[in-house]
């Protein structure tokens, strides 16, 4: 099931998306709520609260539902994300096997879990998804119906647990052991790249590609040679099914960047890392900007607004990638990202008292 690309299959309904609301079944009842519920306040996102709001979750599901939702810690479903529809049973709780009440509570939870920015994605990303259903029939793998979510272990505000968010363009998978958490392997991409919802325009994937192209367009001549690998896009190498995969370093030693340039480097960690909630996002930026020196910086395409272009941020405890897909005819209209920390996948280093 783990693969880079999208099947096939896809590719028909690839090819004809729309970016008006499809006829047929839609909108599904996920659909109606990820567009109309706003989630409970999120007054702090500390441990007791994430574990209170995912018990809350687990206690609004039936014992079937139940079953499903809740895995072992050790589970090894836990590495079986997949951006490849559709995914098994196994992977934990469909959405569109869930109530209204359900729904809303899962989106509750998503939203104590992650930022705004990071509950935006997961909000969005399912919604455009729905674009890509033909004439509004469900087609298993895609639309907010076939989104999951799982729960690793019991929450807890100081023991180990974890959760998962997967589906066609999302696999967000969180660790949580007492005040820390961890955010890695995330891969978030979207189809189309934007799309219209109740008369707004909605980019579920903001931030990604305008930081990237700042970061190289800020590079002088010189550096932009060194960064520069090939003039045309690259694909995710540490996508699903590469899990402790770490591809060699290529392109510009960050080392020698100015503090300008530097601190366009920290926007674009902060368009994935700011995902995380409040504090978690700070300590994980604080942490990385001490590994600037020992980052690298790859740029494949060209560099200019509206190219077809791939990057790559590379460093000891982060691999971010960025690239557009042939799939669907227009690389700029359907988008992959991966998020990883190849020292902490799946929460490996949150027990320890300080990096390794």
């Amino acid at each position: 099931m783990n693969c880079l690309v999208c099947t096939a299959s896809a590719l028909i309904v690839a090819v004809s998306i729309s970016v008006a609301a499809p006829a047929g079944n839609y909108p599904s009842l996920p659909s109606k709520v990820l567009s109309n519920y706003t989630p409970t306040k999120v007054d702090s996102h500390d441990s007791e609260t994430m574990a209170n709001r995912a018990n809350a979750f687990l206690s609004s599901l039936n014992k079937k539902l139940r079953a499903q939702a809740a895995l072992p810690l050790d589970s090894p479903e836990k590495s079986k994300w997949t951006n490849v529809p559709p995914r098994g049973p196994q992977g934990g709780v469909r959405l569109g096997d869930l109530n209204e009440k359900q729904l809303e509570s899962a989106c509750d939870l998503l939203a104590a879990v992650l930022s705004p920015q990071g509950y935006g994605k997961a909000r969005n990303i399912p919604l455009a998804d729905d674009r890509l259903l033909r004439n509004g029939q469900r087609r298993p793998g895609f639309g907010a119906e076939d989104y999951w979510l799982a729960i690793f272990g019991e929450p807890s505000p100081d023991k180990p647990w974890a959760l998962q968010f997967d589906g066609h363009h999302v696999a967000i998978n969180l660790a949580f052991h007492g005040e820390r958490m961890s955010m890695s392997p995330t891969f978030i991409g979207t189809q189309p790249r934007e799309f219209q919802l109740a008369g707004k325009k909605i980019v579920p994937m903001e931030k990604e590609a305008p930081t990237g192209l700042a970061l190289f367009q800020a590079l002088t001549a010189s550096q932009k040679k060194q960064a520069s690998i090939r003039p045309k896009r690259a694909n995710l190498v540490a996508a699903a099914g590469r899990d402790g995969f770490v591809p060699d370093p290529l392109g510009l030693s960050c080392k020698n960047l100015k503090d300008k340039q530097r601190a366009i480097l920290m926007n674009v960690l902060k368009s994935y890392v700011g995902d995380l909630p409040g504090t978690h996002a700070e300590y994980r930026l604080k942490e990385l900007q001490t590994e600037i020196d020992q980052m690298r910086f790859a740029w494949w395409g060209p560099g200019e607004k509206g190219g077809d272009f791939s990057y790559r941020i590379q460093g000891p405890s982060v691999i971010i990638e960025y690239a557009g897909q042939d799939l669907g005819g227009d690389p700029h209209n359907h988008l992959h990202s991966m998020y990883r920390d190849p020292t902490n996948e799946y929460g490996a280093r949150l027990g320890k008292k300080a990096k390794d």
